[in-house]
């Protein structure tokens, strides 16, 4: 169920004549820059394969909202988490 984004935005979409994509299985990590502190992934990804993945590295994912969220659904809601306070809200311009 983690990988559905905001069930109460999905129905009202829904309801509304919105289109519901589930991008669950766009969970490829694409590149990883440890110099630049970036990397690229699909929408997919969740936040603890994220940290799996780049673990050797020495970098983490810190934002935490909770359960094991998705990248792309934490971009689309804006999700941060209690980790916010510690490190960085996830915002976007």
């Amino acid at each position: 169920m983690n990988d559905f984004v905001s069930i109460k935005y999905l129905f009202v979409n829904i309801f509304q004549g919105g289109v519901c994509l589930n991008l669950s299985r766009m969970d490829k990590v694409l590149e990883v820059n440890p110099e630049d502190f970036d990397c690229t992934v699909q929408a997919g990804v969740t936040r603890n394969g994220l940290n799996a993945y780049i673990r050797d590295t020495g970098l983490q994912f810190p934002i935490d909202p909770g359960a094991d969220a998705s990248l792309g659904g934490m971009c689309a809601t804006s999700a941060s988490g209690t980790m916010a306070v510690r490190y960085v809200r996830l915002l976007f311009d």
